[in-house]
């Protein structure tokens, strides 16, 4: 095997085996505000390694409460991702108003470019390394993202999303709740017309220091209050 072919490898088996900027046990906590008005809270959590089909995996988990009076919501996102090339392999969606549950299960096969929802018969056609949109944020933090520079991404696990557009627009400063300072990244992610905007601290935890979501309601910005390890 040529000497340039063995490097390619060795380099390619590192970036694979490299640990990740996250770990188990990792907890970030965010403050939800609507403008000026604090409306709820959210937490973001690399649960537990296990095994999802053979494969081994990390298990996200993301929830949300909150919004304004009369549209008070729960948000409950799980991802099981395999960490040999980070591609989903199951996901969970739950939103809860009051006494309506709307709730998606998918079961995702990245070796195959399909996924399908569970208990139905339908196969739909994805990515060979599909994400879904926890994953995605997760994944956001693992690459390298330089300063004007734009990507697109065709990985999301709905093909008609596809591709992604993450745009690096700048480099900002962000104060943290414990009062000291962070360069950050400015980095927005935008499918199908809608944007979110989020602030990667500039380092190699490259952590979400906040996040503007669009929500029916209005833009929303989840500010880190918390990380426990």
């Amino acid at each position: 095997m040529p000497v340039l072919t063995l490097l390619a490898h060795a380099a390619l088996l590192a970036h694979l085996t490299a640990p990740y900027p996250f770990a188990v046990g990792e907890t970030l906590t965010y403050d939800a505000t609507l403008g000026v008005f604090p409306i709820g809270t959210a937490s973001a959590t690399v649960t537990k390694l296990t095994r999802e089909r053979g494969k081994e995996a990390l298990v996200l988990a993301a929830t949300g409460d909150g919004g304004p009076p009369g549209l008070r919501m729960r948000y409950e996102l799980t991802s099981w991702v395999g960490t040999d090339r980070f591609a989903s392999l199951r996901f969970y969606r739950k939103a809860i108003q009051g006494s309506r549950v709307d709730e998606q299960r998918y079961q995702i096969v990245p070796d195959s470019g399909r996924f399908r929802m569970e208990g139905g018969t339908q196969d739909y056609a994805a990515p060979r390394d599909a994400l879904d949109e926890l994953a995605f944020l997760y994944y956001l933090r693992t690459i390298p993202l330089e300063v004007g520079k734009s990507y697109a991404i065709g990985r999301y696990f709905r093909t008609s999303y596809n591709p992604v557009e993450v745009r690096v627009l700048g480099r900002v400063e962000r104060q943290l709740y414990d009062g000291s300072t962070v360069p950050c990244l400015d980095v927005q992610v935008t499918t199908r017309g809608t944007t979110m905007g989020v602030r990667f601290t500039d380092d190699k935890r490259r952590l979400p220091v906040d996040l503007d979501l669009p929500l029916p309601y209005g833009s929303v910005l989840l500010s880190l209050s918390g990380i426990q390890r």
